[in-house]
């Protein structure tokens, strides 16, 4: 299996409660993923993990894509290699108690190889993108509160709505 790290535990509880209090009462829409962007970084200990890493798209510098993402109950994210503008994907599950996680597929491997990482409140999975190699999906049985930390290639970035929450 490519590279990724799994933290349980991973925020302080403060920290994680924090964050789980500004997210919790945010309602969306049936069927629609909301996202909540930050303009500060709240958990710089995060993107310290780039250092864990020996393989990524780029040595930076690199500018930080931080939000709150609430995907709806029955959803599922198709399989997806991660964006490249994408240097490394942190996400903290947040909420609810239960759920599903996420599964990285590794097309390398001759069987493909699959391994899920179960969903669990503050477990913090994070990995680094690499061309053709980051595969992974995920899907959601109720309401999925998850806080996204993106360590990202700035100039690369088409979407222009992502390029205005860009922070340094």
């Amino acid at each position: 299996m490519w590279p990724y790290m799994v933290k349980d535990d991973y925020l302080s509880s403060d920290k994680f409660n924090s964050l789980l209090d500004e997210v919790k009462d945010i309602k969306i829409k049936d069927g629609e993923v909301y996202r909540k962007f930050f303009s500060y970084d709240p958990t710089p200990e995060i993107g310290e993990l780039i250092h864990k890493f020996t393989k990524k798209r780029s040595e930076g510098p690199y500018q930080k894509l931080i939000h709150f993402a609430i995907t709806p109950a029955n959803f599922s994210h198709a399989e997806h290699d991660e964006a490249s503008f994408k240097i490394m994907s942190s996400i903290v599950y947040l909420a609810p108690e239960k759920n599903l996680g996420t599964t990285l597929v590794d097309y390398r491997k001759t069987p493909t190889e699959k391994v899920t990482l179960e969903w669990k409140p503050n477990r913090m999975m994070t990995f680094c993108g690499e061309t053709d190699v980051t595969w992974h999906y995920y899907e959601s049985t109720d309401v999925r509160y998850t806080y996204n930390y993106f360590l990202v290639d700035g100039d690369k970035i088409q979407n222009e709505e992502y390029k205005k929450y860009c922070i340094d």
